[in-house]
């Protein structure tokens, strides 16, 4: 399955990952199925789109790491799982909300999904304070650059930007902000 970023951005998520024990990511594809080579113990993904999640599924096959790939249902979809319209407007929390039923000590997050902006701050807030988390198209959609109020970037490359909490930033302070952010897909 094709990744969709460049070589300079893969070998560096690449090289995140071989130091990853357990990895989340929102939104899945060629990404995911890196992770299930790469990191240690175990990963978990999310996608608004039933039939791409039954893709990768089938593309990781089996594996004997701790696999969960999850379809998180936030109404009619259209192109990259973009929501259709604003008639399930009540189901899009859910999909920034998953990150609260995974595991604490996922160390590598990356958000390449839906809903960017609250799924990277509501992952911030809820993950241990060393996690490091990962945003693509980063550099080119400048509003994404909210988070750096409470996240401070540690690497990049072309598009592709990796953070850490920044110190004395409390998790409720972000999840106030993530509030705002829970109806953009973008």
């Amino acid at each position: 399955m094709k990744i969709q970023m460049s070589k300079d951005e893969i070998a560096l998520l690449s090289n995140f990952m071989r130091k990853s024990d357990h990895y989340f990511e929102f939104g899945m594809g060629g990404s995911t199925c890196l992770a299930a080579e790469l990191v240690a113990k175990s990963v978990s993904a999310i996608d608004s789109s039933i039939e791409w999640v039954q893709k990768v599924r089938e593309k990781i096959g089996e594996s004997p790491k701790d696999i969960t790939l999850t379809h998180v249902d936030i109404g009619p979809i259209g192109a990259w799982g973009s929501p259709k319209g604003s008639s399930s407007k009540h189901l899009f929390p859910a999909y920034s909300d998953t990150i609260k039923q995974q595991r604490r000590d996922i160390n590598l997050c990356l958000v390449d999904g839906r809903f960017r902006v609250a799924c990277f701050l509501k992952a911030l807030a809820y993950l241990d304070s060393d996690a490091v988390l990962a945003m693509h198209d980063y550099r080119v959609r400048d509003y994404y650059h909210v988070v750096e109020e409470f996240a401070r970037p540690i690497a990049a490359t072309n598009t592709l930007v990796f953070f850490v909490r920044r110190k004395g930033v409390m998790p409720p302070e972000i999840e106030r902000s993530a509030a705002s952010f829970v109806f953009d897909s973008r």
